[in-house]
C-alpha cells in the first residue's frame, strides 16, 4: 500500500530490528508475562500486548504497571535471564535477508536503530550474523531518548554522513514512523511485527508492506532503488 509518491534519491536505509528484522514477538510476550506474574501484576493477552507495544520500554513498562525503579529492575533482569534459555524464540522473518543482501550488494548505506539493549542485538548478532550489513549501529544504551523522539534516527543518519531526508525508515511500530516522519525520511511501515495494521497505517508512513515481498517491490519498484 502506499500513501503517497516519493521520487527524490535514496542514500541510506535505516532499519529497526526487533519485528521488522527479526521475529521476536512471542519471546517478548514470554517474557512480560513472566516477570509481570512475577510481581504479582495483571498478564496481557496477545492482542493487547500487540496494541500496547511502544518502543521505549520504560514507557511501555508504565502501561504494564511496572513503574519502580525496583520493578524495572527487576523485570529487566527477568528478561535478560531469559535470552540464552529462549533463544529458539527468534528468528528472522521470511524475505527480509534477501532484502538486506540485494541493498548490501547494491552499495547502499544502512543502519540498525533499535530501541533494543546492546545485549540483545548481540544475540541476534551471533544467530543470524545481520551485523555484517550495517555499517552504524545505535542501541537502546547509545541514545538518552527513544523513538518517538528523533534522536535515534538522527544521530544514525550523522554519523552513516547522510541528510534524513534521504533516508528511508522501515520501522513495525507506530512510533518510528512518527519520528522518522518529523524529520522528513521517506518511511515505510511493515505489519508483520509488533504493531496491528490500523497502529501502523495511523502513524501514515509512505508506504505500507504487508510482507516482504511487498516490501522488495517498494524498495525496487517505488523508491528505484
Amino acid at each position: 500500500m502506499m500513501f503517497r509518491s516519493r521520487s527524490r534519491k535514496v542514500f541510506a536505509f535505516l532499519w529497526d530490528a526487533d519485528g521488522t528484522i527479526v521475529s521476536s514477538e512471542k519471546f517478548a510476550y514470554d517474557a512480560c508475562n513472566e516477570a509481570l506474574k512475577r510481581l504479582s501484576k495483571r498478564t496481557f493477552a496477545p492482542e493487547e500486548f500487540r496494541e500496547l507495544f511502544l518502543s521505549d520500554y520504560r514507557t511501555h513498562l508504565k502501561h504494564m504497571g511496572i513503574d519502580s525503579v525496583q520493578e524495572v529492575e527487576f523485570f529487566v533482569n527477568v528478561w535478560n535471564s531469559r535470552l540464552t534459555a529462549d533463544e529458539h524464540k527468534f528468528k528472522l522473518h521470511d524475505g527480509v535477508l534477501d532484502i538486506l543482501t540485494y541493498l548490501h550488494r547494491r552499495s547502499y548505506k544502512m543502519a540498525l536503530v533499535s530501541a533494543t539493549s546492546r545485549l540483545q542485538l548481540q544475540r541476534y548478532f551471533n544467530l543470524f550474523g545481520i551485523d555484517k550489513f550495517f555499517s552504524v549501529i545505535i542501541a537502546r544504551e547509545d541514545v538518552e531518548e527513544q523513538k518517538p523522539s528523533t534522536k535515534p534516527i538522527l544521530q544514525a543518519a550523522e554519523q552513516l554522513a547522510v541528510s534524513p531526508e534521504d533516508c528511508v525508515v522501515i520501522d513495525d511500530v507506530d512510533d518510528g514512523i512518527i519520528a522518522a516522519r518529523k524529520i522528513g525520511a521517506i518511511t515505510i511501515g511493515v505489519t508483520w511485527g509488533f504493531n496491528s495494521y490500523q497502529r501502523i497505517y495511523d502513524a501514515k508512513p509512505d508506504f505500507i508492506a504487508e510482507t516482504a515481498s511487498e516490501l522488495y517491490r517498494i524498495v525496487v519498484e517505488k523508491l528505484m532503488c
